[in-house]
């Protein structure tokens, strides 16, 4: 039973991270990598170490949380939820770029920052716990977050600036022109920035000076693999945006189909209307001819019989004493009979 909790929290990494890769709202990137980094947790649980998923719940609260918040300062000075609205923004917002750098490297897994040994814990928990295959989708999981947070970055922090993005959406209240007169965030919301950001990092240094014991043991591969992959993914973004050594829309075409399937969020919402339709709804009908023909129908005819047995019975109420007379008697009768009757 846990091995299955480890390949869904598995699968449910991939599928996320996937999702993420095409997102170009900034908090539904960050949304999807929340469920990703839950499928990490719940692949840990299932391999037996419960631990190595608690650790990274604690790492992920920190850096997914200066994410977030980080991603409301953009949102509250660019007036844009859309990451191509948003151009040039470490120039505009040098404090927001730096504690958001400090939150993508956490949650991409470089070491000194707080999620990679959190990250390594896991994917050497899922390699001990003998899910060889879940193991594996957790890496590429992990090139993917590597991937769709520089990506985030590339596209928010250095691409060109919103007034020569020619028709970039806008969503916000203020409109997509107001990126090019971004700054940072007041302190009110700059010091808790800060305060993750720091403390993003006193998790990654801490654990390096003193990294935990484990309950397992990973071989010594682990670790270079994971930094690997992270940095393959950075390497992706790099080459596919600010370098432009590859064309996105040359890797578009080349992954269209699963570019459309992850903008279609894989036709769950599809698949899910179907099983409605079809399962529930169908269901429901038959519950409801059901409850309409055969309770109600056996509801009706006892109360039928009763209604039939009432009035037949009321006619035994006559009116006339000597019938109640000879009624308690026959009764009276029978009792004597039966009292009597050899047993």
């Amino acid at each position: 039973m846990l091995h299955a909790v480890g390949w869904i929290g598995a699968f449910t990494a991939l599928f996320a991270a996937t999702m993420a890769c095409v997102q170009a709202d900034i908090k539904r990137v960050l949304a999807y990598s929340t469920v990703s980094q839950l499928g990490y947790m719940m692949a840990a649980i299932g391999a037996g170490f419960a631990s190595a998923g608690f650790l990274h719940l604690l790492t992920h609260g920190v850096f997914k949380a200066l994410l977030f918040l980080g991603a409301g300062a953009i949102i509250h000075a660019v007036g844009s939820n859309d990451i191509f609205a948003m151009g040039g923004l470490a120039r505009r917002m040098p404090q927001t770029f730096v504690v958001f750098l400090i939150g993508t490297l956490s949650l991409t897994g470089i070491p000194f920052f707080a999620g990679f040994f959190s990250k390594e814990e896991i994917l050497g928990a899922t390699w001990a716990g003998g899910l060889t295959m879940p193991f594996a989708m957790l890496v590429l999981a992990a090139f993917l977050t590597a991937f769709y947070m520089f990506r985030v970055v590339f596209i928010a922090f250095f691409g060109a600036p919103v007034a020569a993005a020619a028709g970039a959406p806008a969503h916000g209240a203020h409109g997509a022109h107001d990126a090019a007169h971004a700054h940072d965030a007041p302190a009110t919301m700059t010091v808790v920035l800060w305060v993750l950001g720091l403390l993003a990092l006193a998790i990654g240094i801490g654990f390096a000076r003193s990294y935990p014991e484990s309950e397992f043991v990973a071989p010594g591969w682990i670790t270079p693999l994971a930094i690997g992959v992270a940095v393959g993914g950075i390497a992706l973004a790099t080459a596919v945006y600010p370098l432009r050594w590859i064309s996105p829309e040359w890797l578009a075409r080349r992954l269209s189909v699963l570019g459309e399937a992850a903008h279609e969020r894989f036709w769950l919402d599809d698949f899910f209307a179907l099983v409605y339709r079809i399962g529930i709804l169908g269901l429901s009908r038959i519950v409801g001819w059901i409850d309409r023909y055969i309770v109600d129908g056996i509801l009706n005819v006892l109360s039928a019989w009763t209604l039939t047995a009432g009035d037949r019975l009321r006619r035994i109420q006559s009116g006339q004493a000597q019938d109640y007379i000879y009624g308690v008697a026959l009764g009276v009768l029978l009792l004597m009979v039966w009292m009597r009757w050899p047993r």
